[in-house]
């Protein structure tokens, strides 16, 4: 028999090892095993179905033996009443987890995930499970969650309603989350069903809609609406960007002024930032660098170029669109639909249609070819994303649409006089940094007369 006097004196002795623990019996099958490091664990000895097995109870002092020897008193009514004690603290255990809150569930789940996937995917789960589903199982035990309370929360989603429309997407996205929860529950045996399942039938796609975007007579118009908006700077600029470059609208909500490669006239474009993991550059034109330079006093000490100084955050899905609508282009015009003009009105101008393809960034998914090809077509590029902001400019200032043809030639002129300008200046800059060298004019004379 033990007693507690007896236990706080046992210490390891000489043939303790921590494969082969000291080993003191109380009765009953009672016994106290002290380990190498000290510790003193309780376990219960008992036969079921005529094999020796055993259970850890606890450990002493923070199970006493008054306490140990109760425990073990249990254990052995439930061999008498032929329940394996084993079994029982699996299901036990397996009550405990199934009696815990959805809620308390989703967050471990949602810890889990922030380890496996892209922060930018774990910020979307994030925002997802704080607005629409805890919110929506608040005191509903794991084990009790129905069908009835999913749908629940998806016609929440849905009576969020703007214009008529419900935001299926999200309803959509979110029944997949709950949906991802409840698998994991599943697979761990705490629940039987996904009730989940079949609910994204009742919330069918929407059919897609091709982007709204004005005709190419309205177009000059859209772009004088547009000059003269009187909103913030930042939506003004945004959407004369959006139109000289027909990025996609999450492009230029994310771009990063660490991004803009200002030597090189590059808009490297973080692949993070695109639905499709893929390399994709944009050429600069005069135009779109003199917006970035109008930026540069507003938001040049932040991350983001255009960056909400008021909610410390990139502006939201709507800046352009909304902007779009107080200029009475609603239904009209969207901040997408710049990419459907580009495309339609340079293919008429007469460009190449694998540099507009590749400057529109329609690559499908992404490959090692499409890494190392991101800057195919590039000098074609160039002068592509220059024509067409000088086309718009010559739309805008004349307030009428130009015939193409006439409007080519006029713009490739102005084009060929800037870029022997540029060429002018980039002779200057070299001859200035020989003399800096130390070369005289006379060195440089001879110089050129024996190159030519």
């Amino acid at each position: 028999m033990l007693s507690d006097s007896k236990i706080r004196k046992l210490k390891p002795t000489d043939k303790c090892t921590p494969s082969r623990p000291d080993k003191y019996s109380d009765h009953q099958g009672l016994q106290l095993l002290v380990r190498s490091t000290g510790t003193k664990s309780w376990i219960s000895a008992y036969r079921f179905d005529g094999k020796q097995q055993k259970t850890t109870l606890g450990t002493y002092p923070q199970m006493s033996l008054a306490e140990a020897r109760g425990a073990n008193a249990d254990i052995k009514t439930l061999v008498a009443n032929g329940i394996n004690p084993k079994n029982k603290k699996r299901q036990d255990r397996l009550a405990n987890e199934q009696a815990k809150m959805f809620n308390d569930y989703a967050l471990e789940w949602l810890e889990e995930r922030e380890r496996n996937v892209k922060p930018r995917t774990y910020q979307q789960d994030y925002n997802r499970m704080h607005k629409d589903v805890l919110p929506s199982f608040e005191g509903i035990a794991l084990k009790d969650v129905t069908f009835e309370d999913c749908k629940s929360m998806a016609d929440k989603i849905e009576s969020r309603a703007e214009k008529g429309t419900p935001p299926r997407e999200v309803t959509r996205r979110t029944i997949d989350l709950v949906g991802n929860i409840l698998k994991r529950a599943k697979r761990e045996r705490l629940i039987e069903v996904n009730h989940t399942e079949g609910l994204k039938e009742l919330y069918p796609k929407a059919k897609t809609k091709h982007m709204k975007h004005v005709e190419l007579s309205q177009l000059p118009k859209l772009l004088q609406d547009i000059e003269s908006y009187h909103g913030h700077d930042q939506t003004r600029l945004g959407m004369k960007f959006l139109a000289y470059s027909f990025c996609r609208t999450i492009e230029l909500r994310m771009m990063k002024w660490e991004h803009i490669d200002f030597p090189n006239r590059l808009w490297r474009v973080d692949i993070d930032n695109l639905k499709i993991a893929r390399k994709h550059v944009v050429p600069l034109s005069d135009q779109m660098l003199a917006v970035l330079e109008e930026m540069r006093p507003i938001t040049g000490q932040y991350e983001y170029v255009f960056y909400h100084t008021g909610m410390h955050q990139p502006y939201s899905e709507e800046f352009i669109n909304n902007a779009l609508d107080i200029l009475g282009y609603a239904g009209k015009q969207t901040g997408h639909g710049f990419r459907h003009i580009a495309s339609t009105n340079l293919n008429e101008l007469g460009y190449m249609g694998d540099a507009i393809e590749k400057q529109m960034a329609h690559d499908k998914k992404s490959s090692i070819r499409a890494v190392y090809n991101h800057a195919q077509h590039l000098e074609e590029r160039r002068k592509i994303m220059q024509v067409w902001a000088d086309f718009l400019d010559l739309l805008r200032d004349k307030g009428e649409v130009v015939d193409f043809q006439t409007a080519r030639q006029q713009i490739e002129s102005s084009l060929a006089k800037s870029e022997n300008g540029l060429t002018k200046h980039r002779k200057n800059i070299m001859i200035n940094a020989l003399l800096d060298q130390g070369l005289t004019i006379e060195d440089l004379k001879r110089f050129i007369i024996s190159e030519d």
